[in-house]
């Protein structure tokens, strides 16, 4: 639940306390309010199903393979089989790769029925016993369809780009579907629940930072650069000037990561690379990315040798509008890159 607190943006992590806490999100939990019960269990569940790596704590695309592991383990369980039984190893290998926090959330949203032992020191969760329940069932594999839909919409527009047999709307329609099969599956579901017409939503938009920031650069304990950069620079941007800064070439790929205020991971890869998972880093400003003082970013460079510099936001400063990369202060001789 601490995970869907933070995923439906109802908590999120205020770190200007001298110890982070997570606090309400005001504007969300009035929202919330609004909501009846079965709109409630619905805007939690779409934020389930759409995380796709639970120890990244990411969402994406990937979530297909969530719930692809989850269709599977649940007709496993389906009452009366013995599947399950037979195979040890498979059950072993079907928790590992879905993990405690998914069986505990197929409990919590009425997909699955578990009986537990009682507990035991140092033994975590005694299962006993796991069934599919009829609605664990029926949603997840009509949602698992939803994501072979949206890929076959992927591949029908491939093969027709010109969108030559669609109207307008359809095009925006298949567009919005094709990055969220939840909608797609929604569409087909509930309206066997006419009581949810509304979903929590995301917050509203906020506006770019703009001004300057501050930040201190460490690699080590003993090496560090105080500099400072205008809001609108992208994080190639500063990736190219800390390497400056420590007189490091830039013949090597990057990345950036760092959790946002909802403590979720962001990640913001070299443009170079190929395949990434999130944002590139010339495609988000320093401004946009929501930092905020004494906020940790790691910056890793060169794979290979693996140099890993800590980014400490020190300072945001609305008035410095037309501020220039400086280095500010240094302490400690660099380390030969080679």
């Amino acid at each position: 639940m601490h995970l869907l607190l933070r995923f439906t943006r109802l908590g999120k992590v205020d770190r200007s306390l001298r110890t982070p806490q997570m606090v309400q999100d005001k504007a969300m939990v009035a929202r919330w309010q609004l909501l009846n019960p079965t709109e409630r269990y619905f805007s939690l569940l779409e934020r389930w199903w759409n995380i796709a790596d639970f120890e990244q704590e990411r969402f994406g695309m990937a979530a297909d393979r969530m719930a692809e592991y989850r269709c599977t383990f649940l007709k496993r369980h389906r009452p009366g089989s013995r599947a399950k039984e037979r195979d040890e190893k498979w059950q072993v290998a079907m928790l590992g790769a879905l993990g405690m926090k998914q069986i505990a959330l197929m409990q919590l949203f009425g997909l699955l029925n578990i009986a537990s032992e009682p507990p035991v020191p140092g033994k975590g969760w005694q299962i006993k016993r796991m069934v599919a329940t009829p609605w664990g069932l029926s949603a997840s594999a009509t949602y698992l369809q939803a994501f072979g839909d949206t890929s076959t919409d992927l591949l029908e527009r491939l093969f027709n780009p010109t969108g030559k047999n669609s109207t307008p709307d359809e095009l925006e329609a298949e567009e919005e579907m094709e990055h969220h099969p939840f909608l797609l599956w929604a569409s087909r579901a509930l309206p066997f629940f006419p009581n949810c017409r509304h979903y929590l939503g995301d917050p509203e938009a906020v506006e770019p930072f703009r001004g300057s920031l501050t930040f201190k650069v460490s690699l080590g304990s003993d090496v560090w650069r105080r500099i400072v950069m205008p809001a609108a620079s992208d994080f190639d941007d500063l990736a190219r000037f800390i390497l400056d800064a420590f007189q490091f070439d830039d013949d090597h790929l990057y990345q950036f990561r760092y959790q946002d205020e909802y403590a979720t991971q962001r990640t913001f890869d070299d443009p170079r690379c190929s395949d990434v998972e999130d944002d590139y880093a010339d495609e988000v400003t320093l401004g946009e990315a929501g930092l905020f003082p004494r906020q940790l970013v790691e910056f890793r460079y060169d794979f290979g040798d693996d140099w890993r510099f800590d980014v400490l936001v020190e300072k945001l400063d609305a008035s410095e509008t037309g501020a220039q990369p400086t280095v500010l202060a240094k302490t400690g001789k660099a380390p030969r890159q080679y």
